[in-house]
């Protein structure tokens, strides 16, 4: 995405979270406290974006909605859900262990950084200037009295490919941390991507925790992958990492980043199927690692 526009690929994942979590099933899924957030997120998106608060409020207008779109790509609301709550089961079984930092690259709208700075947790965003300066005003307005993650500007490009990290950051490179990639190494080529493991392999003295999520286009039929793509393309943002799955586990591995957990969409959806009953799928080619 471009440095100075608001990222509507972010905004839309918002938007999904939040019309999803109206329904009490999903809603089950996290804390009153996650559910404010991004009600309070869809809220700020600017106009016609924050139209959709009002309007998902109403049971025709989700069921509406969820209808067109999984006639357009089975499976991807679904794989929103997944991924936040996922990626929180992850985090807190590495608490148990004892991590207590937490980077979060490209975070977008994401609230992990933020809740999990009230948990005792130090947290940073790293994300473009004006996707940083948006989150850090939205922070400021509707959280003024709570623990703010440091937020970070990078805008890293084939030309521009060094992290904030170096003898002035704020990060510890001792504390053992956790790295969320979530939605964000899909859109960098791979060269940029080897690049970015490289400088965390290099930087922290106790390997962090990776916890990264994996599109495998390959494995979606053809129509779904265009479907794909042209949602992507349309809120202008391109993949680039165009990888299956065993190039994707290659990638981390020869990176130093050894995988100790992948849940593919199956498995993901048979246990949230069984835990909410819905009847929703994941969509295909979905992927989410944990590695150290």
């Amino acid at each position: 995405m471009k440095s100075d526009q608001l990222s509507k690929t972010a905004a839309f994942i918002a938007i999904k979270l939040y019309g999803l979590t109206r329904i009490p099933a999903f809603q089950s899924l996290f804390d009153d406290s996650v559910i404010k957030f991004y009600d309070r997120v869809v809220q700020n998106l600017p106009f016609p974006l924050n139209y959709y608060r009002y309007w998902l409020k109403f049971n025709w207008v989700r069921r509406l909605y969820i209808w067109s779109e999984e006639l357009l790509l089975p499976g991807d609301l679904l794989h929103i859900i997944a991924r936040k709550y996922y990626i929180r089961q992850l985090i807190n079984e590495l608490k148990d262990d004892g991590y207590r930092q937490i980077v979060v690259l490209g975070a977008g709208f994401d609230d992990l950084a933020f809740t999990y700075s009230q948990k005792g947790f130090s947290c940073f965003e790293i994300d473009v200037p004006h996707m940083a300066k948006y989150k850090q005003q939205f922070l400021n307005k509707h959280y003024p009295d709570s623990n703010h993650p440091d937020t970070i500007n990078a805008h890293l490009t084939n030309n521009q490919q060094k992290l904030p990290f170096g003898s002035s950051s704020t990060i510890n490179r001792d504390k053992k941390t956790i790295i969320i990639a979530e939605g964000f190494f899909d859109y960098l080529q791979t060269d940029l991507v080897e690049n970015i493991l490289h400088q965390i392999k290099q930087y922290f003295s106790d390997s962090p925790a990776l916890i990264s999520t994996h599109f495998a286009l390959d494995e979606l039929p053809l129509h779904h992958r265009w479907s794909f793509k042209t949602g992507v393309k349309t809120v202008g943002e391109e993949l680039k990492l165009h990888y299956n799955i065993t190039q994707f586990r290659k990638l981390l591995t020869s990176n130093g980043f050894i995988i100790k957990k992948q849940f593919d969409h199956q498995t993901i959806a048979s246990k949230l199927q069984q835990k909410i009953g819905t009847d929703l799928p994941i969509l295909q080619g979905f992927y989410l690692l944990m590695s150290k």
